[in-house]
């Protein structure tokens, strides 16, 4: 049966079914714990996307670079000019002139064309060098500094035509003939007396930093004495200061000898060979032929006349 009073499919307008409730209202966002979470991954996967582009667009870029860093020539060596200026400098006597019989360089030879290393090689060949350094001054000059053996010594010696030569002992015991030193300056040197095996051979020169070490402290202490000092004598020195009965000894212009213990402080002799001196002046000064300071705790002095005494 068809009822009365309202229309099929109609609604009051007071009822829950509205048409504004039945268009729904503006959605609004979901904000659960699930929900953020998608929103993070999303975000995370979009972050990744942009750094994995940057990273690629980097690496074509570096790429690229290469390749054209790769076309261009690359410049190995500077422009060379031809060595002009040899600056020379050494802390002893060597001159100028003998730098041109150890080195020699042809005319137009550049600057890196020198080797400096063999150069340097032989500098320190000649015996009167201790070190050499050789640097390139660009843009024309090389710089040689040498460091030289200081000499104590010389010695005479056979040459090969049986002329006696003369020869310069340096601290270490180097040997050699010596370029560039002042004749007064060798003059005042001793000679020094090796130690000769019974073949005649010389035994090498070992120690002679102790027999420099005496010369130095009698020049400083005794200067006017000291150049008085004529010989100096290895026959009893080894080179080992250390072993028994180590002895050098010095003979003066007037004929005196004087007998050092190799292991005793050098100062306390001098100190006593200045007392005997005194004391021996003081009496007449007569004539002395040995003093031995190599005793232990005291000091024997023989006279030409054939006396000895105790100091």
């Amino acid at each position: 049966m068809i009822g009365r009073g309202t229309s099929k499919g109609s609604s009051s307008a007071d009822g829950s079914q509205s048409w504004r409730e039945l268009a729904g209202s503006p959605r609004k966002r979901v904000n659960s714990p699930q929900a953020r979470k998608r929103r993070q991954v999303k975000l995370l996967k979009l972050l990744t996307a942009v750094l994995l582009l940057a990273g690629l667009s980097a690496l074509v870029y570096w790429l690229i670079t290469v390749v054209q860093s790769r076309e261009e020539p690359i410049q190995l060596s500077t422009p060379s000019r031809a060595v002009e200026q040899l600056i020379f400098d050494t802390d002893g006597v060597l001159p100028d002139r003998w730098l041109g019989t150890v080195i020699r360089l042809k005319q137009g030879t550049t600057m890196m064309e020198v080797d400096i290393h063999a150069m340097k090689q032989a500098l320190e060949n000649e015996p009167q060098v201790i070190s050499a350094s050789v640097e390139r001054v660009f843009p024309s000059s090389l710089k040689i500094s040498i460091k030289e053996r200081q000499p104590v010594l010389r010695m005479a010696v056979q040459g090969r035509d049986g002329q006696t030569e003369q020869r310069i002992v340096a601290r270490d015991g180097t040997i050699y003939t010596g370029v560039g030193y002042a004749r007064s300056a060798l003059a005042s040197l001793p000679y020094l007396q090796p130690h000769q095996r019974s073949d005649g051979s010389i035994r090498p020169l070992r120690g002679m930093e102790r027999v420099a070490e005496l010369l130095a402290v009698a020049r400083q202490q005794q200067p006017e004495f000291y150049r008085s000092w004529q010989v100096i004598s290895l026959e009893h020195y080894s080179g080992n200061p250390s072993l028994f009965g180590e002895v050098i000894e010095v003979r003066t212009r007037a004929g005196l000898r004087i007998i050092f213990a190799a292991a005793t402080d050098f100062g306390l002799q001098l100190d006593r060979l200045q007392v005997i001196r005194e004391h021996v002046r003081a009496r007449g000064n007569p004539a002395m032929e040995r003093i031995d300071l190599s005793l232990r705790g005291s000091a024997a002095v023989q006279f030409r006349n054939g006396r000895i005494s105790s100091f």
